[in-house]
């Protein structure tokens, strides 16, 4: 299959050009994330409208103090916290009329307990606000990795797996930052603008207007650089992908490397990603940092605009120094949500990207899905058949050619033929990886397409001639398929295979951790680990996809005899190019080039089938002798 390694690939989901509006990825981390958890989603609402409270009550605190206490110019909207601040003073001084110092310092405590109120509820809101996008995060994670399982192998073989690693942790880990500055958080800050905005045109309509001529100005700046910082961080996410791939390479790739001196090389191909990886992170903090300091530096002017003509109000006596400043601090409160924007809308931006690289696969529709009947085999007998079977991974280039054949309960077949026969595309059919395009492939009369996949892949279990461990004791490998098993049937599963003795030599015995890839076990070790996998799970049909590839004729032959009794009332598939795999089968199905050119035991078709003689010769099988 591998001159179709082209027909998809992960890369082709790395493209810059955007799929989803920033509105359309908010609103979908809201309500399908954050509104599963609702409760903890209403706690936070209520701590920002209470941080809200303690923000506009500090620059409220000033002015009254200041108009009543120290400029003796008294308003009418302020009388009920000049009750309040006299009533704490009279609390502290234990006296009827307390003096101006006492006045200020119960004014000074009041702001103080406002600002302890605010850091609390603000440290709460910082605390649940984490929370809840750690939570979140986990929920996408599990969700993504759920749809994996989904999606078809089509997927898996043609991708970059580094590339799938870096979106469910590093895009994700940036997604988590989208949690508190550009979903909540930006929900607050724009509340927050709002309220302060009604508050100061209330103090002063005048200047209010003056403060938001900005406004336009700061959008049409933010505008002009929305799509430069978006394409920067896009680009950044992707250049992040190809890192962890090419890192990922390299390691598994470490032994091929230093097995022909490549060592040099592969270090100057890392270098050449890392700084590529580097020049773009630069670029997009460029951009954002540009942004910031451009709103900076217009806020500076709106502030400058405020204490020029609002000085000039309080000098003529329209309007009172507290006043002033309590709409200075509003301004300034105003601004600040703009500021934290700017600040964070590299960030925001890098999380969009992050969130938009995950939808994307959590959007791909799986090639191959259960159909909504899909039923439950039932007494299965493993009656196997491909009646007619064409298939193809490219359109116009066809692999299978009206395959078809039967294989009954007990009988072991053998599919045999060189290289890029299509051998290893039978196996992906019948397990149901792909679908025919042409015919149908049945178990016991039902087709494989109205079959739960659970129920089809508990009755098949197939041996790969890549031996895959996983991370974990040798007991949890050999269990994967049947966890509920007992030890004894583990045991006797590993002494079928002929790879019991080796794991008691081992100094844990089953409770030995495998290392990654299996490495602690030699490839021929690891091969018989699945074999036994595969027997211990106990299903109606085995396939062996070159499984006793890697181990050498003895052992082979000690398994194959194994293996027999197992296999008695079992429907056995050998898929194989070796002759000794195949000379005590039943029968063996010559496939050549996609299409069954014979079929008949090993002596028929040494017998009558040239290309069977030419393989055999070719394997130093005598014929003459056999």
């Amino acid at each position: 299959m591998a001159e179709y390694v082209d027909r998809y690939d992960v890369g082709s989901l790395e493209s810059t050009e955007r799929s989803y509006s920033d509105l359309a990825l908010m609103r979908r981390i809201i309500f399908d994330y954050m509104l599963r958890h609702r409760a903890l989603f209403a706690l936070e609402i209520a701590l920002i409208l209470a941080k809200m409270v303690t923000l506009l009550a500090g620059p409220y605190i000033f002015k009254v103090t200041i108009d009543f206490f120290i400029n003796d110019t008294p308003t009418v909207d302020g009388r009920w916290l000049v009750d309040i601040i006299q009533g704490i003073a009279v609390s502290l001084s234990g006296q009827p009329s307390p003096g101006t110092a006492s006045l200020l310092l119960s004014a000074a405590l009041l702001y103080v307990g406002i600002s302890l109120v605010q850091w609390i509820v603000t440290s709460f809101q910082i605390y649940y606000i984490d929370k809840l996008g750690l939570i979140v995060i986990a929920d996408i994670r599990a969700d993504f990795f759920r749809h994996l399982g989904d999606l078809s192998q089509k997927f898996f073989e043609h991708g970059n797996t580094g590339r799938l690693v870096s979106r469910v942790t590093n895009d994700a880990e940036a997604l988590k930052r989208l949690m508190s500055t550009g979903v909540v958080g930006l929900f607050a800050d724009l509340l927050m603008a709002v309220v302060i905005l009604a508050v100061m045109a209330v103090l002063d309509l005048q200047l209010t207007l003056v403060a938001v001529l900005i406004a336009p100005v700061l959008a049409l700046i933010s505008r002009i650089f929305q799509g430069w910082i978006k394409n920067a961080w896009r680009t950044a996410r992707r250049n992040v992908a190809n890192l962890t791939g090419k890192v990922q390479d390299l390691m598994y790739g470490a032994k091929v490397t230093k097995a022909l001196t490549q060592e040099e090389r592969s270090l100057r191909e890392f270098d050449e990603v890392n700084e590529q990886n580097m020049r773009v992170q630069i670029r997009a903090e460029s951009v954002s940092v540009a942004f910031t300091g451009v709103v900076t530096v217009l806020t500076s002017i709106m502030t400058a605009a405020v204490w020029y003509l609002g000085g000039q109000r309080v000098m003529i006596a329209s309007q009172t120094l507290g006043q002033l400043v309590a709409f200075s601090l509003y301004a300034t409160n105003f601004f600040n949500p703009i500021q934290n924007l700017a600040l964070f809308y590299g960030e925001i931006q890098s999380a969009i990207a992050g969130a938009e690289r995950i939808f994307s696969v959590l959007d791909l529709e799986p090639e191959v899905s259960e159909a909504p009947d899909a039923v439950e085999l039932q007494n299965v007998q493993g009656h196997v058949r491909f009646d007619g079977v064409g298939f193809s991974y490219v359109d116009g280039q066809q692999v299978l050619h009206d395959v078809s054949f039967d294989a009954h309960p007990g009988e072991r077949l053998a599919i045999f033929g060189p290289t890029g026969a299509g051998k290893s595309s039978i196996i992906n059919l019948l397990g149901r990886l792909y679908d025919p395009q042409e015919g149908a492939i049945t178990i016991d009369g039902v087709d494989l397409r109205n079959i739960k996949f659970d129920s089809l892949r508990r009755n098949l279990s197939i041996v790969l001639q890549e031996p895959y461990l996983f991370s974990g004791t040798l007991a949890y490998n050999l269990k994967f398929g049947r966890p509920q098993a007992t030890d004894e049937k583990m045991i006797q599963a590993a002494k079928i295979v002929g790879v019991h003795e080796s794991v008691m030599r081992l100094e844990d015995g089953y409770d030995t951790v495998i290392l990654e890839r299996g490495t602690n076990l030699s490839f021929g070790q690891r091969q018989l680990v699945c074999l036994g996998r595969a027997i211990l799970a106990n299903p109606r049909i085995l396939v062996f996809d070159e499984a006793t590839s890697s181990v050498d004729p003895y052992t082979e032959a000690l398994i194959q005899n194994a293996l027999k009794e197992e296999m008695v009332n079992r429907t056995v598939l050998l898929v194989t190019h070796r002759v000794s795999t195949v000379r005590d089968a039943d029968r063996v199905i010559i496939l050549n080039e996609g299409r069954i050119e014979d079929v008949g035991s090993h002596e028929e078709l040494i017998e009558r089938n040239e290309l069977y003689r030419r393989l055999c010769e070719m394997q130093l099988v005598s014929v003459e002798g056999d």
